[in-house]
């Protein structure tokens, strides 16, 4: 009985050792079919490199596909395919080869990298902005990635994502002037000035021989309303580059704002200095001038120029703005008429002329020279607002009116006086809540504008609010102590509560 077992179990062990080497014999023969394939596969992939580093692209494609037969699972060759497509032209096919890839491997870069230069190259920056983001997720140090993002999101408009983008370059390369300098601007843009100085005085740190950062800095000091500041960067900008007109002009700008006369002048004339005919110095000139109220002496300078340079138009147009500044009135409207005759085709002649023509009350012909305006330069857009204001102050063609008006507050959309004129078309209209929000609106751009504060005491006597009327004429009255139909208006409201001793 013994033996008898002993024998079954050598028997079993026997037929298990049979079992095993034919399983083991199995497992190495699928094991050198994938070594096969696998090898066959590279082999061909191999020659596909070889071929398109020949240029001899279609071969190359026809590897790749060879190598694919025996490897699908491979997004690698499906990238080689599409970039052998993209280097014959053929963007569509290179696409879905590069879809492919992605279909079996989401995270591939390169199939990633190659979709987002197709998208950019065809202007499709979403889908290219979308492949950069996973490529920035995939690897956030990857610099060239991050540029271009950053790039992508400042052609968008997108610049407060941009930002975030140029902190991480930073944190990945080091301090850089140039990407201090780029954060710098795109705060400004944003209207950030405390973080846009902190950037480009970084930038400025790193390279402080580079005028276009003294230069940029000024700017940001300007913007920022911090004009005396600006014109110390510009003019030691002028001092490492002293025949460069432009920054004399940034110095002489700042300057002015900075009511700094005397060393705007100095700057403007170091401008003429260099260039005897520089329109915009001599513009700026008379400018200053205006701004002193020395009329006389910029009229005389204005002389003396239209005779040194023959006559130029532009010339006879300042020179009208400072006798209309004056108050010289005949004599300005022979100037705008003076400009008009040696260039009919001039736009702003013919808008100045307008204005002089309506403050001589010449309403018809001012009409007719801002269409001549608008015939010229159809996106005009103070004509568009002053010929629609016109009809708005005379309640009549009040649909062109506000048509006219809409269309200068879609060139220049927080423009005080244009609110306020489309404020009047609608009180004409009779739309008192619509003019009441958009004269206040304008009143807030234009918070020392007289005309603005009469247009609301207006809206608010015809909706019956006798104080809130009183308040605005009143702020009127003080801003324009002489303005008599305020006055009379003031005078007429009935006694309130909030009444107050009129000036």
């Amino acid at each position: 009985m013994r033996a008898s077992i002993r024998f079954r179990l050598r028997l079993l062990c026997l037929g298990c050792l049979l079992l095993g080497s034919v399983s083991l014999a199995g497992c190495a023969g699928a094991q050198a079919s994938r070594r096969s394939t696998t090898r066959g596969a590279y082999d061909a992939y191999l020659r596909g490199l070889m071929l398109e580093r020949s240029a001899r692209l279609p071969d190359a494609v026809e590897a790749y596909e060879e190598a694919l037969t025996l490897d699908r699972t491979s997004a690698h060759l499906h990238v080689r395919i599409g970039a052998a497509e993209v280097k014959m032209g053929n963007p569509r096919a290179a696409r879905e080869a590069f879809r492919r890839a992605l279909a079996l491997d989401p995270d591939s870069a390169d199939a990633l990298r190659w979709l987002a230069m197709l998208d950019t190259s065809d202007g499709n920056l979403e889908a290219a902005i979308l492949a950069y983001e996973r490529l920035w997720q995939l690897d956030p140090s990857d610099q060239f990635v991050l540029s271009t993002l950053a790039d992508l999101y400042v052609l968008q408009g997108r610049v407060a994502d941009a930002i975030p983008v140029y902190d991480q370059l930073l944190e990945s390369v080091g301090p850089s002037s140039q990407l201090f300098f780029n954060l710098g601007v795109l705060h400004g843009r944003l209207e950030d000035y405390p973080e846009a100085l902190t950037a480009l005085s970084k930038a400025f740190e790193l390279s402080p021989e580079a005028v276009e950062l003294r230069v940029a800095l000024g700017l940001t000091y300007e913007m920022a309303g911090r004009p005396a500041t600006a014109a110390a960067h510009y003019e030691e900008a002028v001092r490492a580059d002293p025949f460069n007109p432009r920054l004399y002009h940034y110095a002489a700008r700042a300057w002015q704002e900075a009511r700094e006369y005397p060393r705007a002048v100095a700057n403007y004339q170091a401008v003429l200095d260099l260039t005897a005919g520089d329109l915009e110095a001599i513009m700026g000139l008379v400018r200053v001038w205006i701004a002193q109220r020395q009329f006389d002496r910029a009229a005389a300078f204005l002389g003396d120029k239209l005779q040194e340079l023959g006559d130029p138009p532009e010339l006879y147009v300042a020179l009208g703005i400072v006798y209309r500044e004056a108050e010289y009135v005949q004599e300005a409207l022979r100037a705008f008429e003076q400009a008009l005759r040696r260039q009919d085709a001039y736009a702003q002649a013919h808008f100045y002329y307008a204005a002089q023509l309506d403050a001589l009350g010449r309403k018809v012909e001012a009409r007719q020279s801002l269409r001549r305006t608008l015939e010229l330069e159809p996106d005009h857009p103070d004509a568009l607002n002053y010929l629609g204001y016109l009809d708005a102050e005379a309640g009549v063609n009040l649909a062109e009116a506000k048509r006219l008006i809409e269309r200068a507050l879609e060139l220049d959309p927080e423009n005080g006086a244009y609110l306020d004129s489309l404020g009047w078309v609608y009180f004409q209209l009779g739309d008192l809540g619509r003019a009441l929000t958009l004269l206040e609106r304008a009143a807030q751009q234009l918070d020392s504008d007289p005309v603005i504060l009469d247009h609301l005491g207006d809206v608010h006597v015809r909706r019956h609010d006798v104080d809130a009327a009183r308040r605005a004429w009143q702020r009127a009255l003080e801003l324009d102590p002489d303005a008599a139909e305020i006055r009379e208006k003031l005078q007429c409201l009935p006694a309130g509560e909030a009444a107050a001793s009129t000036p």
